[in-house]
């Protein structure tokens, strides 16, 4: 007799193991490949800059960013309003000095000011739609030449 009240008891648990892990299955979890990222660049900027606060402009620096996002739609917009974005990286660069872009929190904030000023100039000029097209700015190149 207590044989036969083990084999119950075992089959109903296996019984009942076989039913909840048919029924019961984990939800599948799907992840979503990764977006290439994709960049846009401002290349070959040249402007003179003093050395030092004060001076007369006396050194030439020449300047590339490139800008990343995830978005064809933001390079798409970004080829019409290059030109723009150039201007403004220009003005920023023209506001700094030859010993102000050898510290790397100067250049840290010109990097976020470059990318900053795409924006804003794909949002109201190009009426790009999405919150920010550009999530990265790099800087590609950088050279101070006295």
């Amino acid at each position: 007799m207590f044989v036969a009240i083990g084999v119950v008891v075992l089959g109903g648990a296996g019984g009942f193991y076989a039913w909840f892990t048919l029924h019961h299955k984990p939800p599948k979890v799907t992840v979503a490949a990764p977006k290439p990222i994709l960049f846009a660049a401002v290349a070959n900027v040249v402007v003179s800059v003093p050395d030092n606060t004060g001076d007369p402009p006396s050194a030439f620096v020449q300047f590339a960013v490139e800008f990343a996002t995830t978005d064809p739609d933001a390079l798409t917009a970004f080829a019409g309003v290059q030109p723009i974005i150039k201007s403004q990286i220009i003005t920023l660069l023209m506001n700094e000095t030859g010993a102000s872009l050898q510290n790397a929190a100067n250049r840290a904030s010109l990097t976020q000011n470059c990318l900053k000023d795409a924006n804003e100039v794909l949002a109201h000029s190009a009426s790009y739609t999405a919150p920010r097209a550009f999530t990265a700015a790099y800087i590609t190149n950088l050279v101070v030449q006295d």
